[in-house]
C-alpha cells in the first residue's frame, strides 16, 4: 500500500490538528488529499460503506468559515474520524449493516457525532458494521493480510485506522466489537466504563450492553477524544449525572507510584492459540516485577450464558421491528438467533441483569491492589477468511461488568499479524487505566530496545 503525501498513514488525530493550525495547508486539501489516499487503499481493505467528498468539503469549510471568525479552534481542528455505521449521521447514511435500511438518513447526529463536530473534526465517512451489529459479517479484509477477518463488529473502523485511512474511528462493543477487531489489526482500542458515554442517537442492540467505543494510533489520542464524548447528554439515562470526565491531562501524567498490573488467564485460556500462549507467557516474563500472576473470582466461570441470555433477550426486543416486518431481508443466523431468543424465561433474563452488578463489584478487591488486569485481548491473531469474525470471549467478562478496557497492540506472531494485550480498569475510573497503560506501553517499549 503506497503512502500519502503527508504519510497521512502515520500522522496522529493531534499532528494533524498541529499541521493545520500552523497553516501549511487547509482542512480542505488536507481532506482532498486523504480522500485521494483512501479511494486507492480502500478498493482492497474495503473498510468504509459511505464517503462523499462533497460532505466532507462542506465540513472543510464551516472549520475554514469558523476559523477566518475568529472562532477558537477546537481540540480535534480538521481531524477526519470515521464512524460506524450504527451510530446516526445526518450528513450520511446510517444503513446498520442491513438490506432493510438502505438509504436510511437519520434526521440528526448521535450524542458523541455532535459532541466530535462540535471539538472540529471531521465526519470522514461510515464504516462497515456487520449486520446489526451482530455476527453476520461485511466486506472488510484485514490490512495486514486481506485473506484474514478485520474481526468484528467495528470491522471497518478497525481496519480504516490500521490501513492508515483515519487516524480516529468509532465503533460499538457489546460483547467483544471492539477490542477484538483491534487486537486483529493491530491498533490501540478503548471500551469505556458503563455509562460514561451517551448512546443517544446509536442502534439498541443490547441495551444493557452497548458501549460506544474508539480506535487510534496511539493512548493519547483515544484520551483526547474519549474526554470529548463523556458526560450526561440528557437522553441516555445511563449517562445520567455522569460529568465529562478528565482524561487526557490524567492520562498522559506520570504515575505518582509505579503501577501494578496482574495478569489473569481466564477460564478459557486453553482456547488460545499455543503460540500466542507463549506470547502472553513471555509478555508477563519480559515485564518482570511490573506484573504478577493472578486467578479471576469463581463468578467469572458463569459470566458467558449470563452475557448471552442478555444480549439475545434484548436483541429480540430491539429489533421486534425488522423481525415483524421484514424477517425474509434478515441474514437466516440472525433469524435463528432472535426465533430462539424469543423463548427465553423472563426470569433467566432477570438474573442475568441482576448478576451484572455482581461481577463489577467482584472485582473491587482487585483494583484495590492493582491499577489494572491485563489478560489476552483474543484467543490468537485473526482467523483465516471472512465468514466470520472471531470469537469475543476474551471481552465477554468485561463486558458484562461494565468495567472499562484498552488493547495495548504489542505484539506480533510467526504468522506476521498483530496480537493485542488487554489491559481493564476498576469501574468508572478510565483515567487511571488510560494513565496506567501508557506507562506500561512505555516501559513494554523501553525493555524492549534494552
Amino acid at each position: 500500500m503506497s503512502a500519502s503525501p503527508l504519510n497521512v498513514s502515520e500522522l496522529t488525530a493531534l499532528q494533524i490538528r498541529e499541521h493545520l493550525l500552523r497553516g501549511q495547508e487547509t482542512v480542505e486539501e488536507f481532506t482532498v488529499k486523504l480522500g485521494q489516499f483512501v479511494d486507492a487503499a480502500d478498493d482492497k481493505i474495503r473498510a468504509f460503506v459511505h464517503r462523499d467528498d462533497r460532505v466532507v468539503a462542506l465540513q472543510a469549510d464551516n472549520l475554514f468559515r469558523d476559523r477566518t471568525a475568529g472562532h477558537l479552534p477546537g481540540p480535534l481542528y480538521g481531524v477526519p474520524v470515521a464512524v460506524k455505521d450504527i451510530i446516526d449521521t445526518m450528513d450520511f447514511p446510517t444503513e446498520y449493516g442491513s438490506p432493510i435500511h438502505q438509504g436510511r438518513y437519520s434526521v440528526g447526529d448521535a450524542t458523541v457525532v455532535s459532541r466530535l463536530r462540535a471539538a472540529g473534526a471531521v465526519i470522514f465517512g461510515k464504516t462497515v458494521t456487520t449486520e446489526f451489529a451482530t455476527t453476520q459479517a461485511g466486506p472488510t479484509c484485514n490490512p495486514h493480510n486481506t485473506a484474514h477477518t478485520p474481526g468484528g463488529s467495528s470491522s471497518g473502523s478497525a481496519a480504516a485506522v490500521a490501513a492508515g485511512m483515519v487516524p480516529v474511528a468509532l465503533g460499538t462493543q457489546t460483547n467483544g466489537s471492539v477490542i477484538r477487531p483491534a487486537s486483529y489489526c493491530g491498533v490501540y482500542a478503548y471500551k469505556p466504563s458503563r455509562g460514561l458515554v451517551p448512546r443517544t442517537g446509536v442502534l439498541d442492540q443490547s441495551p444493557s450492553l452497548d458501549e460506544v467505543g474508539v480506535f487510534a494510533r496511539n493512548l493519547e489520542d483515544i484520551a483526547c477524544v474519549a474526554e470529548i464524548l463523556t458526560g450526561d447528554d440528557g437522553h441516555d439515562a445511563a449517562t445520567a449525572r455522569q460529568a465529562p470526565r478528565r482524561l487526557y491531562d490524567v492520562a498522559v501524567s506520570e504515575p505518582p507510584l509505579q503501577p501494578k498490573f496482574c495478569f489473569v488467564k481466564t477460564p478459557w485460556w486453553d482456547q488460545v492459540d499455543p503460540e500466542a500462549r507463549e506470547a502472553y507467557e513471555a509478555f508477563v516474563d519480559h515485564l518482570g516485577d511490573c506484573v504478577t500472576h493472578a486467578a479471576l473470582p469463581d463468578i467469572v466461570r458463569n459470566v458467558a450464558p449470563w452475557l448471552v441470555t442478555l444480549n439475545e433477550s434484548e436483541l429480540a426486543f430491539c429489533l421486534q421491528k425488522e423481525w415483524l416486518h421484514s424477517r425474509a431481508q434478515l441474514s437466516e443466523p440472525l433469524q435463528a438467533r432472535i426465533e430462539k431468543a424469543v423463548n427465553i424465561p423472563v426470569t433467566d433474563y432477570l438474573v442475568a441483569k441482576d448478576r451484572q452488578f455482581h461481577v463489577m463489584s467482584a472485582f473491587d478487591e482487585y483494583f484495590a491492589t492493582y491499577d489494572a488486569i491485563l489478560c489476552p485481548a483474543a484467543l490468537g491473531t485473526a482467523p483465516v477468511g471472512l465468514e466470520s469474525t472471531g470469537n469475543p470471549i476474551m471481552q465477554t467478562t468485561w463486558s458484562f461488568a461494565g468495567l472499562p478496557s484498552l488493547n495495548l497492540p504489542l505484539m506480533n506472531l510467526s504468522n506476521g499479524l498483530p496480537l493485542g494485550v488487554q489491559a481493564v480498569g476498576a469501574h468508572q475510573n478510565d483515567a487511571r487505566l488510560l494513565r496506567s497503560a501508557r506507562w506500561l506501553v512505555s516501559e513494554f517499549v523501553k525493555r524492549n530496545l534494552a
